[in-house]
């Protein structure tokens, strides 16, 4: 290899290794888009609520639109709590494993009972947990800065 195949080689690496996320960004990331998509459910069922109260704008498209986008809704917040759940690493630090994976439970417990019960006070506790939780993970450094 010539010097410039080498520098050539080092600027691809360099360049491949800052697309890279770090796993602190992912987990951001994903409590981001879990809030996203909660909000989203109780925005859903708090727009039923009133087209169930109005008798005039109420049809079989809009109460078909809310199953479609709440369930849609519902599929992705289960599935980042599962993510999420999963990545919890109980071998390095238990304690805290254990208190987030209660929490995301607790979460996962309020975003089925709202869904499918039409309550959205649950749900909206449930987003102020994983807000503090967002906030912890806020505090910890980036390891891209």
């Amino acid at each position: 290899m010539t010097n410039n195949e080498y520098i050539n080689a080092y600027k691809k690496t360099q360049q491949s290794s800052s697309a890279v996320i770090s796993s602190h960004e992912i987990v951001r990331t994903l409590m981001k888009e879990l809030v996203n998509s909660m909000h989203k459910i109780v925005l859903d069922i708090q727009d039923y609520k009133k087209r169930k109260n109005n008798k005039f704008t109420t049809n079989d498209f809009s109460i078909e639109k809310f199953k479609y986008n709440n369930s849609r809704n519902l599929s992705k917040s289960l599935s980042i709590i599962y993510g999420l759940q999963t990545s919890l690493d109980f071998d390095k630090a238990l304690e805290i494993a254990n208190s987030l994976f209660q929490l995301y439970e607790y979460c996962r417990h309020e975003i089925i009972r709202g869904f499918s019960q039409k309550i959205e006070y649950g749900i909206v506790r449930a987003i102020d947990v994983v807000k503090q939780i967002m906030e912890g993970w806020e505090e910890i450094p980036s390891l891209e800065k």
